[in-house]
C-alpha cells in the first residue's frame, strides 16, 4: 500500500505570479461548496481531536463512499477507528510546515478512483490546520499535567482523574481503589549523598511501578516522594496485592547512583470507594492508611477497606 505525503497546498505549489482569470460563479459546485462551508465551520468550533475526526468522517462520507477511516497519531499515542476495515485502501501522512500531524488511512471493498482520491484530498486540506490546532492544544495540556522528572501524570492529573473516576464508579457501581506510596526514608538518601541522587531514585521508583503495575492503573506523583495508584474495577483485596506485588518489586529493584547500590522500601496506603465517599474522602482514607504504615514500621500494606454498601 503507497502512502502518500500530505502537505499544505502553499508549500507545495509554486506560487503564480500570472494574473489569475476571473471565475464565474456558475463555475462552482454549489452543493459541494455549501458542504465545504459547513465542513470548514465544523472543524473550528472543537480542539477534542476525537471530534474533529467524527465531522470530518461524517463529511467525506457525504461526497465519497469509504466503509473505514483509520486515524493514528504516534506522538499522543492516539488511534481512531471509524467504521470498518475493507480490502483496498489509499493513506496519506500529514504535514505542514514540517510539522507531523499523523497519518490516516480510508479504505473500502473497491478501488479508490483519481477522482474520488482527488476530493480526499481536497476534503484533508480542511483538516489539517484545525486538527494542528487540536494537537498543539493536547500537546500542552498533557504537559501541563506530567511530572517533568519522572514522566508520569502530576497532581494536577490526579485530581482530575480522581475526580472523574469516583463519578464514574459511583454512576456504574464498580470498584474503585486508591494507593498512595510513600518512598521510606527518602530524606535520608538526600541527606547522604544529595539531591541528585535523590532524584535519580525518583526516576527509577517511577519506572519500577509502571514495569509492575496492570495496563489499567493510573499512576501519579502527587508530592516530593508520594506516588499514588488510581486502580479501577479493583476492590480492597485486589488493590493490596497490588500493593504488595508493587512492595515486593521495589525491594528487588536495581535502585543505583554514582556505583553505589542502594536498598530502598516503600510503604503503601490502600482504600477502596464506599458508596458515600467523594474523591477527596477517598484519598483521605488511603493517606490514613500509609500512616498506619509507616507507624507500624513502614516497608508494609495498609487498607482501610470500605464495601460499595457502606
Amino acid at each position: 500500500m503507497a502512502i502518500h505525503t500530505f502537505t499544505d497546498r502553499k508549500e507545495s505549489q509554486p506560487k503564480n505570479t500570472a494574473s489569475e482569470p476571473s471565475v464565474d460563479i456558475k463555475d462552482f459546485d454549489i452543493p459541494e461548496l455549501q458542504r465545504t462551508l459547513k465542513l470548514a465551520g465544523l472543524l473550528q468550533t472543537s480542539l477534542e481531536i476525537g471530534n474533529i475526526l467524527e465531522y470530518f468522517v461524517d463529511s467525506v462520507r457525504d461526497t465519497v463512499p469509504v466503509a473505514g477511516v483509520e486515524y493514528k497519531f504516534d506522538d499522543l499515542a492516539l488511534e481512531h477507528n471509524f467504521g470498518k476495515t475493507e480490502r483496498h485502501s489509499c493513506a496519506y501522512r500529514l504535514r505542514i510546515a514540517g510539522d507531523n500531524l499523523g497519518e490516516m488511512k480510508f479504505t473500502r471493498n473497491k478501488k479508490f478512483s483519481e477522482d474520488e482520491m482527488e476530493s480526499l484530498e481536497n476534503f484533508i486540506y480542511h483538516l489539517v490546520y484545525p486538527l494542528r490546532n487540536a494537537i498543539s492544544y493536547q500537546k500542552a495540556l498533557k504537559a501541563a499535567q506530567m511530572d517533568s522528572l519522572t514522566g508520569i501524570n502530576n497532581r494536577s492529573a490526579m485530581d482530575r482523574s480522581l475526580d472523574r473516576e469516583v463519578e464514574l464508579s459511583h454512576r456504574h457501581d464498580n470498584a474503585l481503589s486508591l494507593l498512595i506510596i510513600d518512598i521510606d526514608h527518602f530524606k535520608r538518601v538526600n541527606d547522604t549523598y544529595g539531591h541528585s541522587a535523590g532524584d535519580a531514585i525518583l526516576k527509577s521508583m517511577a519506572n519500577c511501578f509502571k514495569e509492575t503495575m496492570r495496563t489499567s492503573d493510573m499512576l501519579f506523583r502527587y508530592g516530593g516522594e508520594e506516588f499514588a495508584l488510581l486502580l479501577s474495577g479493583t476492590d480492597v483485596e485486589g488493590a493490596r496485592q497490588v500493593g504488595e506485588r508493587i512492595r515486593n518489586a521495589v525491594q528487588t529493584y536495581p535502585f543505583v547512583f554514582d556505583g553505589k547500590d542502594l536498598d530502598m522500601s516503600v510503604s503503601i496506603g490502600v482504600a477502596t470507594l464506599g458508596r458515600r465517599d467523594s474523591a477527596s474522602r477517598l484519598f483521605d482514607r488511603a493517606d490514613a492508611a500509609l500512616y498506619q504504615a509507616k507507624k507500624a514500621g513502614r516497608n508494609q500494606v495498609h487498607s482501610q477497606a470500605r464495601g460499595r454498601n457502606a
